[in-house]
C-alpha cells in the first residue's frame, strides 16, 4: 500500500480520497478510521436559553427548522444554532444527511425507518423516542445511505 501526499494550494479544503482496485474489508476499516480521525474532536456550538455549549457531532441526533430557529436534538435536549441548515449541510460529516426542507439527520445514531407510502417516512433514534420526519422525494437517498452503512459493516 503506497501513501501518497500531493500539495495544491488551489484548493478550498483538504480532501482525502482513498483509491483501491476493490472495496474490501481492509479498505472499509481504513476508511471508517480515517473519517474517525476526521470527525473526532468536531464540536457544535449550541445555544439554550442564555448558555453557549459545545456538543460533539456524534451527541446529536437531528437538526430542523422551527420557523426562523433552527433546532439541535440530541437524546435529552434541544438546542439552539444560528446556523442554517444549507450552512450546516455544507460542514457537517457524511453521516449526517438531509432528509426534507426543514431536517438534516445524523444517519448513524437512526435505529428504525417507518416508510409511509403516501406521505412522510418517520424515523426513530437510538436512546431516545424522538422522531424526525423524512419526505418522500429524500427517502431514497436516505435508505442507500443506509445500506450503504449497513453493506460496510
Amino acid at each position: 500500500m503506497k501513501i501518497k501526499v500531493e500539495i495544491d494550494e488551489k484548493l478550498a479544503e483538504e480532501e482525502i480520497i482513498l483509491r483501491c482496485r476493490e472495496l474490501n474489508e481492509e479498505t472499509i476499516a481504513i476508511q471508517k478510521r480515517l473519517a474517525g480521525a476526521v470527525n473526532e474532536g468536531m464540536k457544535l456550538s449550541v445555544m439554550r436559553g442564555e448558555l453557549e455549549y459545545y456538543l460533539d457531532l456524534q451527541e446529536i441526533l437531528f437538526f430542523e427548522t422551527a420557523g426562523a430557529v433552527v433546532a439541535v436534538h440530541t437524546v435529552s435536549q434541544i438546542y439552539e444554532t444560528h446556523l442554517r441548515l444549507y450552512e450546516l449541510e455544507e460542514m457537517l460529516p457524511g453521516n449526517f444527511l438531509r432528509v426534507s426542507k426543514s431536517a438534516i439527520l445524523n444517519t448513524g445514531r437512526i435505529r428504525s425507518v417507518r416508510k409511509n407510502i403516501t406521505g412522510a417516512s418517520e424515523v426513530e433514534f437510538d436512546g431516545t423516542g424522538k422522531k424526525a420526519f423524512v419526505s418522500r422525494s429524500y427517502f431514497k437517498l436516505l435508505t442507500n445511505k443506509l445500506e450503504e452503512k449497513r453493506l460496510k459493516k
